[in-house]
């Protein structure tokens, strides 16, 4: 068939959208799944859809209103159900969802804009965005700031003009879900558009599309920015790529020339809005572009002589601009800082008074890499690269830099390794840079490790005995922890082994902003946070500094440093984000609309697939452990980093000390778009490989944390299969380790998130004393509300929950203040709570190690008879563990020369010792052992007895 008459055909068979099956075609097509040029779109027969179309006509007959409705088979309201929605970063709706019943069916249902308002807690852009036709992320969760239930990603789209949504779902937690726009008629539109590489282009259809079974173009166009049309060779099918299987959503565009990557293209077609086209994303060919093998990214100082080089692939100009003073920079807009936290590359502000004229850097178009020489650059102390990408201009920090100004606004010109003022003169740590000057005070395995996690502001509070995050005091500084004899001395006491540190790389708050942040919103990779300076940030070495002196005191008390590293996302995209100011769209992963991928639940995540985004981050780690002597990694959802990247980067750090511990959260805060990702731990060529939370002995020992309020074999929901393979090492449901190395499998019952194992237990304790069910929680003072004998039930719950982790086969692990009974007052998200000077969330008072003494040596104990007998426990793959004589909740459990008897139930029960001539107390802080014998364990306790 000629293409013109086949072209008129299908004019006239689309002129009424079709409602149909496939059918055949002309004699080119007879072969075909389709016919060519044929739309197919076809409105939900599902009776749910059916029903929320009668609701949204009730509700909006005008078709005025953006309403998201949503089912999951419940008879009663939705009133627990509202809705979290994004552009790039998102927040939970403060209203709850409402509920009626349509065709039989109960739904609930969000009015979220009605033209002039938006209901609370709606950001801006989202309405915005759907305002212009464009698309949006929805989640459904439960009410409030807590994710106890959840669906996934949602996309949601106005592009169609369309208003009412649909998501059906089940009840389990991030359940598999469907989303429909709901609609009369549906509206052929292009939703998407996106390179796979330089000559390739994907495009995604809200309707299936009878492409030409032959070689040709189907009919789309594509043109640039100066409206020139490039050749489109082939079109077939995307997701069965095979010429007679041509009924297709996603659409794959063969050109004939190469996609120039600083170029703007457009992709349109006459059947389908916009006529106009749409922009294609060309984040595929960027990552196609030729990449950097080099180890000189960022500033080389050869004395006084400086060179910059910067990878910009899609940048059609690069300037360099450099300053005499800190007060040159320029800084980011308030407005701009509003939205973002720490501003936007895009403001004009931030270009600020140059020392000189900008200097024009050269590209190497072999590898894309701009370049920039100055013989001396001891007149100028920062810089920073003027980027034009896609015509739009960006002031932007090197982000392979070092040290920064204030912010990270400019990148300073220094060698930390060389520079005085960067390193500590007071500590016996002061060899840095080089794989010969690197220390660790740890050289064993993992499973001989007990790791502490730490936050500096919180701690700083049991220094200082304030709670605020404020200067006054010395709040919340690198320097008030490691100038605290009395944090030192508390950490040397227990024996731990590690401290794990939450991020302390520049996340996004101003310096500026005293609000208490963990710092899970990564602005700038490779330098210190300027919010826990001491003596302000007008020179970037400070940081340097004051955190390599926190190291330094660590390491001179034995005890080595570990940092939790957020590699899976950033704080912002675009403007807000150093990395896509660089190269726009190539640091980061999309999902098939052409949006940000947000398997991190933060708007975005990284792509550590890419090569150069993969070399960064080893580069970047690398840089910590030889610049700041830092001994281990724990990566904030790992599950979002691809198992092969996380391989290479275990390797390249075993390279520079085979004790390095490395191991993550194997698990993603949303939908993912990673390929393999890191969900459980993994082998690597070299050494054990990296580790990986055990979530399934967490929620053996105290109950889940996700899916509503759960109790564990503590508490008396006994589990034993689960309790008895776990201690062992072996996997659960989940299966976090697989690997048959049992140091990867990290066991804990409390870190950072969630609520604390005292808030925990003592909820637990006042919901089964008050029977309560559902997922009411309480408050406040909880040493209060649940009594003194409340507070002797927590205590010996506690105590048997920290005796499954510390005598289990793994890894053990703690949060700090967990042996004291540590309470974040009922608040189990407590990321950015602020503390006040009359009451504390997340600041430690170690006032309760004296009050909760009893507790603390139980901790100290078991701490010690661990690392005294390795051999028996983190690494017998002879242990052995039973249900003892048939009594539900007892573990009998055999490890070295030890028999361990563990007692979850409410009575005591006599046990044998035959063999054994020992019990161990762990009681006083320190092992002691006797040879009288006990006939039984109490309840909600454990005994430990010897050969």
């Amino acid at each position: 068939m000629k293409k013109n008459l086949k072209w008129l055909l299908c004019l006239l068979s689309t002129i009424a959208i079709m409602y149909t099956g496939c059918a055949s075609g002309g004699s080119d097509s007879e072969s075909a799944e389709c016919e060519v040029g044929k739309i197919y779109a076809e409105i939900p027969t599902d009776p749910i859809y059916k029903a929320a179309a009668e609701l949204s006509k009730k509700l909006d007959p005008e078709n005025q209103k953006y309403i998201l409705f949503f089912y999951d088979g419940r008879s009663g309201d939705y009133s627990d159900r509202t809705a979290y929605l994004w552009v790039d970063k998102g927040t939970t709706c403060s209203e709850p969802m409402k509920s009626d019943t349509a065709k039989g069916f109960k739904l609930g249902y969000l009015e979220f804009y009605d033209g002039t308002t938006a209901l609370s807690g709606i950001p801006a852009n989202v309405i915005s965005t759907l305002n212009e036709g464009g698309s949006i992320k929805a989640i459904v969760k439960n009410l409030g700031d807590t994710w106890n239930w959840q669906t996934n990603d949602c996309s949601l789209t106005t592009a169609t003009g369309d208003r009412h949504f649909l998501i059906t779902s089940g009840t389990s937690s991030k359940s598999e879900n469907k989303t429909y726009a709901i609609s009369d008629e549906v509206k052929p539109m292009i939703l998407g558009a996106d390179s796979q590489g330089k000559k390739t282009i994907k495009v995604n259809l809200n309707v299936a599309y009878g492409l030409d079974s032959g070689i040709g173009s189907s009919d789309f166009v594509l043109k640039d920015s100066e409206g020139s049309e490039l050749p489109i060779v082939d079109s077939i099918n995307f997701d069965n790529q095979n010429k007679l299987k041509n009924k297709a959503k996603s659409v794959l565009l063969t050109l004939d020339t190469e996609l120039d990557v600083s170029n703007t293209y457009y992709i349109s077609h006459p059947l389908f809005n916009p006529k106009e086209g749409i922009i294609v994303s060309v984040q595929g060919a960027v990552k196609d572009s030729a990449t950097y093998d080099g180890n000189d990214l960022g500033l080389t100082l050869e004395g006084n002589k400086a060179t910059f080089k910067v990878w910009a692939p899609v940048a059609s100009d690069v300037k360099l601009l450099v300053y005499s003073t800190s007060a040159d920079v320029g800084t980011f807009n308030a407005a701009s800082i509003t939205a973002k936290a720490v501003g936007s590359t895009t403001d004009e502000e931030l270009y600020g008074t140059p020392a000189v004229d900008p200097i024009q850097m050269v590209k190497d178009s072999t590898n894309n890499v701009w370049s920039a020489t100055i013989d001396d650059v001891s007149a100028y102390k920062y810089y920073k690269y003027q980027i034009i990408n896609n015509g739009t201009t960006y002031f932007v920090c090197d982000t392979y830099a070092k040290a920064t100004s204030a912010d990270s606004i400019a990148a300073q010109i220094v060698d930390i390794n060389s520079a005085a003022e960067a390193i500590p003169s007071s500590t016996t740590d002061k060899a840095f840079g080089t794989k010969e000057g690197y220390y660790n005070p740890f050289k064993k395995d993992y499973s001989d490790a007990v790791i502490y996690e730490m936050h500096i502001t919180d701690w700083s509070a049991a220094e200082s005995g304030e709670y605020k995050n404020t200067a006054a005091g010395n709040v919340g500084k690198y320097l008030t922890v490691a100038n605290s004899e009395k944090i030192i001395n508390h950490l040397k006491d227990i024996g731990i082994t590690h401290v794990q540190i939450l991020p302390v790389f520049e996340f996004a708050e101003t310096n500026a902003n005293e609000k208490y942040n963990w710092g899970y919103n990564p602005y700038h990779y490779n330098v210190p946070e300027g919010r826990y300076v001491t003596v302000g940030y007008e020179d970037g070495t400070q940081a340097v500094l004051e955190f390599r002196t926190l190291v330094a005191k660590l390491h001179e008390a034995g005890i080595s440093v570990i940092m939790d590293v957020v590699y899976n996302h950033t704080n912002g995209t675009q403007g807000g984000s150093l990395y896509d100011s660089q190269v726009p769209y190539y640091f980061y992963r999309f999902d098939a609309t052409g949006a940000y991928s947000n398997g991190s639940g933060c708007g975005n995540e990284v792509d550590t697939e890419a090569p150069m985004m993969k070399k960064y981050i080893i580069e970047s780690l690398k840089n910590w452990m030889l610049d700041y002597h830092i001994n281990g990694f724990r990566f904030d959802l790992m599950g979002c980093i691809a198992k092969e990247t996380m391989a290479d980067i275990y390797d390249a750090l075993y390279e520079i000390d085979p004790s390095v511990l490395v191991y993550g959260e194997p698990w993603t805060g949303g939908t993912a778009a990673v390929e393999n990702g890191a969900v459980s731990a993994g082998t690597a060529s070299s050494g054990l490989g990296y580790g990986a939370f055990d979530d399934d002995l967490r929620d053996a020992i105290k109950g889940a944390e996700f899916g509503g309020f759960k109790y564990g074999q503590v508490q008396g929901t006994i589990n034993d299969s689960a309790i008895n393979a776990l201690i062992l090492g072996k996997v659960g449901i989940n299966k976090r380790n697989s690997t048959g190395k049992l140091g990867l499998a990290l066991h804990y019952v409390e870190c950072h998130d969630n609520y604390t194992l005292f808030d925990k237990l003592a909820i637990s304790y006042w919901r089964i004393k008050n029977n309560k069910t559902g997922d009411i929680t309480t408050t406040g003072n909880l040493f209060t509300k649940i009594g003194e004998d409340g507070v002797a039930t927590v205590k010996a719950w506690d105590k048997l929950s920290a005796a499954y982790v510390f005598l289990s086969q793994g890894t053990a692990f703690l949060n700090g203040g967990q042996e004291f009974l540590r309470t974040k007052r009922g608040n189990h998200n407590s990321y950015n709570t602020s503390n006040t000077s009359s009451s504390s969330t997340n600041g430690i008072d170690l006032t309760f190690k004296e009050t909760y003494s009893d507790v603390y040596n139980v901790y100290k104990g078991l701490i010690a008879l661990r690392k005294a007998n390795p051999e028996a426990f983190g690494a017998n793959e002879a242990a052995k563990a039973e249900t003892y004589n048939k009594v539900s909740g007892v573990t009998k459990y055999t490890t070295g020369d030890f028999l361990v008897y563990f007692n979850a139930t409410d009575k005591s029960v006599e046990i044998e010792s035959t063999g054994y001539t020992k019990v161990i107390d762990v009681t006083s802080g320190t092992p002691t052992e006797s040879t009288t014998l006990p006939a039984s364990v109490p309840a909600k306790s454990f005994v430990i007895l010897k050969k």
